[in-house]
């Protein structure tokens, strides 16, 4: 009977929501409103993975320590877990994932794969200040934001666009040529790619892309105060960055390039 039931139901959700997604959540674009909204629309059949429990799960599993590396380590399980949902067949998977090579082979026929990107100087800044002071977060930052300029984890920030993109092992170099462009190819693979400062457009796109309106609300905003953003953002500390940024800023000037519009991208035919 239980059975019957969950056949049913997955006949129901292919009538009401046709198309599947997975959404590429990257930090500090906007994804946590886009995502909720997502997953409303599927409210039937959908899933996320939350960083903080995955990150909790794979310290407990490992017994690991060493939080840095576990930051960039983590991001194997995530992937992970999504194939999981998608073999489960969820109609709505979000979360924190790199571009997968693996899911995009075996599930480019039956589900969207979407993102939403934002100016890259601006999503550096805004990240830092949303994990700066978060004392018991696994993602927090700790260090003053001159001293953390001088990082390597500030590096892989200016980078976070390579890194979720490029779909090569975690063990590379994500601020390489190579790296950068394979993370511009993988993105023009996608179903849409939209950018936060048109989220209008982004709705319209994602219509046509998955034959629902998705309506963006405005989820987990800044709770640094602006006097924060005003100390740090000194003319030396934004060229530094600028820096630091260049091969998020690389992907960031290919995609613009593409269109004249934040663009929707369409699979290759095979």
């Amino acid at each position: 009977m239980i059975d019957r039931a969950k056949l049913a139901l997955s006949s129901i959700n292919d009538l009401i929501m046709p198309n599947r997604v997975v959404y590429h959540h990257v930090p500090k674009c906007g994804g946590t409103s886009v995502g909720r909204a997502l997953r409303k629309r599927f409210i039937l059949n959908q899933a996320t993975v939350v960083p903080e429990s995955s990150f909790r799960a794979f310290e407990s599993f490992s017994g690991r320590h060493d939080r840095q590396q576990m930051l960039i380590d983590v991001l194997d399980l995530r992937e992970q877990m999504m194939l999981y949902h998608m073999y489960e067949n969820v109609h709505c998977v979000s979360l924190h994932v790199r571009f997968s090579e693996v899911a995009y082979t075996q599930f480019r026929d039956q589900y969207k794969f979407i993102t939403i990107l934002r100016e890259p100087i601006s999503r550096f800044i805004s990240h830092y200040l949303w994990s700066y002071g978060k004392t018991d977060a696994h993602a927090r930052i700790e260090e003053e934001f001159e001293d953390f300029l001088n990082t390597p984890r500030a590096r892989r920030l200016g980078a976070t666009y390579v890194e979720y993109f490029c779909g090569l092992p975690k063990e590379c170099d994500i601020t390489a040529q190579a790296a950068i462009k394979k993370a511009i190819s993988n993105l023009k693979r996608m179903d849409v790619v939209g950018q936060l400062d048109n989220l209008e457009l982004f709705e319209r796109q994602l219509k046509q892309s998955l034959g629902v309106r998705i309506r963006i609300g405005h989820e987990n905003k800044m709770r640094q105060p602006s006097s924060k953003k005003e100390e740090i953002m000194t003319p030396e500390l934004v060229d530094r960055v600028r820096e630091l940024c260049a091969p998020d800023l690389a992907v960031w000037r290919a995609i613009q390039k593409t269109s004249a519009e934040p663009p929707i991208f369409n699979k290759p035919c095979d």
